[in-house]
């Protein structure tokens, strides 16, 4: 019994691992950029909020960073500039994800491949960059969708850790941090009971759950102000690794994401951290609409966390989520899309922001919603989210219109470099098209097709 029980345990390590090693992607990354590339002939949707499509225009960048936008023809360009003719597509800025659990888990099966959870309530040290893992396979597929930059949240915990800003490319976790450091993540407690066949615990008890939670929560960040007032008069005060990260959020540097979705948690959470002059963002956010006064009165950011879900509440419309987003622009509450999802459907992120449109935000607005302000609420925007001079070139050229459905993206950038466009999919679709082909079901194998970009 003994021996099958290590036999057994033998091929469950065995499989885990190959589930492992099946989960490193093979890529390799891009070479800085090595001399200008100027894009003309492309239709370019730059996501400046108020400016308008360009129907022929051009793009130029060099070592990383945008130099040059217009309309009509480029100017006269420099020696040894690569040129492509883009006639028939859309130039675009890379998407960008705002809460995305992408690198930090590979196959939720295998809690070896998942680094999202770490032990106890309050660990404000973690930054999730540290555990981005930078070959995971699902990086590729996430960036074939046009996702060219991700804020990676820790998600266990009350006071998860912070939120670091990734690139989709990069040798190492380092390589592909922008920025570690983006905003402190909250998981703010549910304030209002739930009456629920499910709930198996009265209301009172849920009352005194949710007072608890909150006093726990105040507690935890008076401490941290009492340690850095006393750390400021004398710089000899015994240091604390917790505290210490909680001082660019407690001086209203760095902002707090606040993970909450239904009304009361809103207004609680805002509420609170007016109180501790605190930076707050809205993550999730359901419920803003009930919430609109309070957000514009404190002129708070919301992240909706995806438009692809169920109403929160009983009495909500049944398109209370896709017309979300609409609403926050008509009160003009700044906001971005996100898709609430596992990193395995990072590549939809278009496909949520173009369900707000069709529920009547405006196109240019659902653009946005996952570039420019996605990079302004993650405080990258002064390099990334749209095609301006001075911007980072990460940007895609896609086959149509942005976030219509049969729209994808054919060559991609970050901050100038190509990148290598495959994916786990594109293999397979490879290998098993082989497959078919040779038992007579496919046509034998066509000519491989010309380039997409022609240099001019």
């Amino acid at each position: 019994m003994i021996g099958s029980t290590k036999i057994i345990l033998g091929l469950v390590c065995a499989l885990s691992l190959c589930a492992i090693a099946a989960a490193q992607s093979d890529q390799i990354p891009a070479q800085a950029q090595q001399k200008p590339v100027a894009l003309v002939n492309a239709r370019i949707y730059t996501a400046v909020p108020g400016q308008a499509t360009i129907d022929r225009g051009y793009v130029i960048f060099d070592k990383g960073v945008i130099t040059a936008v217009g309309a009509g023809d480029a100017p006269t360009l420099a020696a040894g500039c690569d040129k492509f003719d883009c006639a028939g597509f859309s130039v675009l800025p890379g998407f960008i994800h705002v809460g995305s659990q992408l690198g930090l888990v590979e196959v939720q099966q295998v809690s070896a491949t998942d680094d999202r959870n770490e032990f106890g309530s309050f660990h404000p040290e973690i930054r999730a960059c540290v555990a981005v893992n930078p070959d995971s396979d699902l990086i590729p597929v996430a960036r074939s969708g046009g996702v060219l930059n991700t804020v990676v949240f820790p998600q266990s915990g009350v006071v998860a850790g912070h939120a670091s800003v990734m690139r989709v490319d990069g040798w190492t976790s380092e390589d592909q941090t922008l920025m570690p450091r983006a905003g402190l993540v909250v998981n703010w407690p549910m304030t209002e009971p739930i009456v629920a066949p499910w709930m198996d615990k009265s209301v009172e008890d849920q009352k005194k759950d949710a007072a608890k939670n909150l006093k726990e929560i105040d507690t935890f960040f008076e401490r941290a102000k009492t340690w850095m007032l006393a750390r400021e008069k004398d710089p000899k005060t015994e240091g604390d690794l917790r505290f210490e990260n909680m001082i660019g959020v407690l001086k209203g540097e760095e902002p707090v994401y606040f993970v909450a979705n239904s009304p009361g948690q809103i207004e609680s959470a805002l509420l609170w951290a007016k109180s501790k002059n605190l930076k707050p963002i809205i993550w999730g956010g359901a419920g803003a609409a009930s919430c609109v006064a309070l957000l514009k009165e404190m002129k708070v950011p919301v992240v909706i966390a995806g438009t692809h879900r169920l109403p929160g509440r009983r009495a909500d419309s049944v398109d209370a989520i896709y017309a979300l987003a609409k609403k926050l622009s008509d009160a003009g509450i700044v906001f971005c899309i996100a898709t609430g999802n596992d990193p395995s459907n990072e590549r939809h992120l278009p496909d949520h922001a173009a369900t707000a449109a069709a529920y009547g935000l405006p196109r240019d607005m659902a653009l946005q919603s996952v570039t420019s302000s996605a990079a302004q609420i993650a405080g990258v925007g002064d390099r990334l989210g749209s095609i301006a001079p001075g911007k980072l070139a990460t940007l895609q050229i896609a086959s149509g219109e942005p976030l219509e459905m049969t729209t994808e993206p054919v060559v991609i950038f970050s901050e100038g470099r190509r990148l290598d466009f495959g994916d786990r999919q594109k293999r397979l679709d490879v290998k098993y098209r082989e497959k078919y082909q040779r038992m007579g079901l496919l046509p034998a194998a066509t000519p491989a097709p010309a380039p997409i970009l022609k240099p001019v």
